[in-house]
């Protein structure tokens, strides 16, 4: 069956050129500045984001370690006069 329809196929003339394709291209290649602009936008848009979520962690953290350094251990008072 696929015998008969691959002379059919191709038969059929390929077009270079297509429609879509080529307004995109030519969309971006006409306007390299607005192109570039979108794209350094975004990039800073992802920066932004990233840097907020690289905070939110460090907060995060420094109140993990404030909490765990902030407990007041039962014995301290009997490691003082230990020492002492």
């Amino acid at each position: 069956m696929t015998r008969k329809k691959l002379p059919l196929i191709l038969a059929v003339p390929i077009k270079k050129k297509g429609g879509l394709a080529e307004f995109k291209v030519s969309k971006l290649l006409s306007s390299p500045e607005i192109f570039l602009q979108k794209l350094v936008s975004k990039a800073r848009i992802f920066s932004m984001k990233a840097e907020a979520k690289t905070s939110d962690w460090l907060v995060s953290l420094r109140k993990k370690s404030q909490e765990k350094n902030g407990r007041f251990s039962s014995n301290y008072w009997n490691k003082l006069k230990k020492k002492g």
